[in-house]
């Protein structure tokens, strides 16, 4: 999955940063080239950076949501069953 996400990043990046060049040069073939590191390696760059911070942030919320769920049960053991033996 983590590599579709970042072939689909590296791709909107590619588009939305070179769309108005790629136009351009095909309308007009003598447009001077963009050099390659701004026509590929910078929307590459940060496609790889956005996966990342995506996959890290889906990563910390899984590890919050079974802290949560482990203190839910904490709690829940807590209030009902110590409780119910204190009665």
């Amino acid at each position: 999955m983590i590599f579709f996400s970042l072939l689909l990043n590296t791709l909107l990046f590619f588009v939305v940063f070179n769309i108005s060049y790629l136009r351009q040069k095909k309308r007009d073939p003598n447009y001077p080239d963009k050099p390659f590191s701004k026509l590929v390696l910078f929307p590459l760059a940060l496609g790889i950076v956005f996966t990342l911070i995506v996959d890290m942030f889906k990563g910390i919320f899984i590890y919050q949501m079974l802290l949560f769920g482990l203190a839910a049960l904490f709690l829940y053991w807590i209030f009902y069953i110590l409780n119910r033996k204190s009665n």
